[in-house]
């Protein structure tokens, strides 16, 4: 037997030996890196379809602009915090939306009414006054249901009724007398008593509500068909914010 047929055999012995070591090392190495990558696919998560992404990336913004504006609208009609809404449901409904509007438009304007507004009440006649002091805007059926828009012009309409009846009362207060001074206060009480007012300073005092009524009519969106007749109205033409039955005094 010659040197290199022994050495085949020898090589061929060898490799006999070791094969199944081999098999068994791959198996072994099978099952561990099956394992593992079995391991790793539970952890990671589920892929999201293309589709969805592009939906949740058009419903979320990326990022919300600090110092945004809220749309909630605060409390306007709790008695204790705001504008007391007296009422059907459909009444304080169609109120609270159109108050809602002028938050919308404009929050100074809304803030405005709700300071000098105390309550707003449903009656049979459109108008304002005050009921043991409390500024009071009454609204028709006919005014509080054309429209919400319409419905906001009428509630400014009287809010600036109400700042300026609240301003010229605060003015018109006597100071009381310091202790040990006398009082010269004239003391009236005389149920009859009203205060007289020339037409001159009703038209005056009527068309700065009626100016107000329409900037809020314009704020809201209101359509041509409200904002016209408010600005063309005639000096002494009340019915865009008063309706009932109503005297002027000479």
């Amino acid at each position: 037997m010659t040197e290199q047929e022994h050495k085949n055999r020898f090589n061929a012995r060898y490799l006999m030996a070791a094969l199944p070591l081999l098999l068994m090392g791959a198996g072994v190495w099978y099952y561990v890196y099956g394992r593992t990558l079995h391991a790793r696919r539970e952890a990671a998560p589920a892929p999201v379809p293309e589709a969805f992404k592009a939906a949740s990336s058009r419903a979320v913004p990326a990022e919300v602009p600090q110092g945004a504006p809220a749309t909630v609208l605060p409390e306007a009609y709790d008695p204790q915090m705001g504008i007391d809404i007296q009422g059907s449901p459909e009444f304080k409904s169609q109120v609270t939306h159109a108050l809602k509007l002028i938050w919308m438009a404009d929050r100074d304007s809304f803030f405005f009414l709700k300071k000098n507004l105390y309550v707003i009440r449903n009656e049979n006649k459109t108008g304002f006054y005050l009921d043991n002091s409390r500024p009071v805007a009454a609204i028709s059926d006919k005014n509080a249901f054309r429209s919400l828009t319409w419905c906001a012009g009428i509630i400014a309409h009287q809010g600036w009724h109400a700042w300026y009846t609240l301003t010229k009362n605060r003015k018109s207060r006597t100071v009381p007398p310091l202790p040990g001074e006398k009082d010269e206060r004239e003391m009236d009480i005389n149920p009859a008593r009203f205060d007289y007012k020339g037409l001159d300073a009703i038209l005056s005092i009527e068309n700065k509500a009626f100016s107000y009524q329409l900037d809020i009519l314009k704020k809201v969106g209101a359509p041509a068909s409200e904002t016209g007749p408010v600005f063309r109205r005639a000096p002494r033409d009340f019915k865009y914010a008063h309706d009932g039955d109503y005297s002027i005094n000479p």
